[in-house]
This record gives structure tokens, sequence and C-alpha cells, in this order.
């Protein structure tokens, strides 16, 4: 019995995140969401009481299941500051795409003005998320590995960035030739940003400048 309750919550939250993403809160009704995963409308009301406790049960999935990842890297003490951010930034853009309609909905929800019961924390345990970012990037600049950037500027830009690409927006695919490069060759693009950005110019990642420009020139 509870096996097949687990079950039909997991369809409806699969089946609802999908909806949520490609029709908006607003643009999605329970009666929606029950007809797409075969099922009677009162089986939603059970298992979430409402729309908005189901949307909510969304976030609270995704997000504990980030912060789990993030928080459950091993910590290798003789790993640079760059490394480190790069294994987190590994693990994000792991989310992002296994996660796709997830992300698309977190996307809409921080850039948007609506407000509702659980805006907060939404934003709370994504800057949980940032915080440990920050925590590498504030090491590397300490010691002397980072430049002393803003590091608030820097993640917003990063984060961005990801959602973007990884997400594959119109615009990121038209500015950076999405389809016509291959995802070993995104994620270097990323890591010679990171590095640019942040490692002062004696770091080992500067190593490889030359031919980020020349790449860069290549599909722009």
């Amino acid at each position: 019995m509870k096996e097949q309750k687990n079950r039909i919550k997991d369809l409806l939250i699969l089946t609802a995140e999908v909806m949520f993403a490609e029709n908006g809160y607003e643009g999605t009704t329970v009666r929606d969401i029950a007809a797409k995963a075969g099922i009677n409308p009162a089986l939603i009301y059970y298992h979430f009481e409402s729309k908005e406790h189901l949307y909510r049960s969304i976030f609270e999935l995704r997000l504990r299941l980030l912060t789990d990842s993030l928080n459950a890297l091993p910590v290798n003490a003789t790993a640079s500051s760059f490394e480190r951010l790069l294994s987190y930034v590994t693990i994000y853009i792991a989310g992002i795409r296994d996660n796709f309609y997830f992300y698309r909905i977190l996307n809409s929800e921080i850039f948007s003005f609506r407000n509702h019961s659980f805006k907060t924390a939404i934003l709370d345990t994504v800057k949980a998320s940032a915080d440990i970012f920050r925590k590498v990037v504030k090491t590397g600049i300490a010691g002397n590995e980072f430049r002393n950037i803003d590091t608030d500027l820097f993640l917003m830009t990063l984060f961005h960035l990801l959602h973007q690409i990884i997400g594959r927006s119109p615009l990121a695919g038209e500015l950076l030739n999405l389809e016509e490069i291959t995802e070993e060759q995104i994620n270097g693009r990323i890591k010679n940003f990171i590095c640019h950005q942040l490692c002062l110019p004696v770091h080992p990642c500067n190593n490889s400048h030359n031919k980020s420009i020349n790449y860069h020139e290549k599909y722009n």
C-alpha cells in the first residue's frame, strides 16, 4: 500500500513538473495534471492538498537533492580552490541536465515577481546552495589563488550563465552556436570563463588562455 502511494506521488510530481515548466504555474490546473497522469483529480488533493502544495513539493525534492549532492562531495585536502569549485560546478551542471524541466521552473521563479507563501523558502534554499560556492571562492581569495573580486556578482553571473547554457535557452543557442559544438567543448568554455574571471595570471589554468581565445574566435 505504501509503495503504491509513493508511486502515485512520484508520478504526480514528474507529471506536474513537466506541465509547470511548459505552461507555467497559472497555466496549469489540477485537472490538467490529473488528465496527463491518467488519474482521478481527487488523488492530487489526497496526496498534496492543493496545486500549490504539489508545486512546493517539487521544489523541496529537487533542491534537497541538489544540496545533498553538493554537501556529499568528498573533501580533497590537496585540491586547489579552483579544482573544488569546478567539482561543484560539475555537480550543478549535472543537476540541470538531469532535471531540465525543474530548472525551467526554478528560472521562472527566481526571475519573477510573483509572490506566494513559500517564495522565501525557495530563495533561502537557493542561497544555501550558493553559500557552498561562495565559501570556496572566499577561500581562494584568502589564499591568493583568486583575484579579490566581488564574489556575489560573480556567483550571480555564474549561475545565470549555467542556467542559460546548460538549459539551452534560445539566446544562448544563438550567441554560442550550441547546436554546432559538443558538450565537452561547452564545458571547456565554462571552465575557461571561470578561470579568467577568478584566477590570478600565474594560475596553471591560464595556460589554456590562448586556446580559449582561438576557440572563441572560431565560433563567433
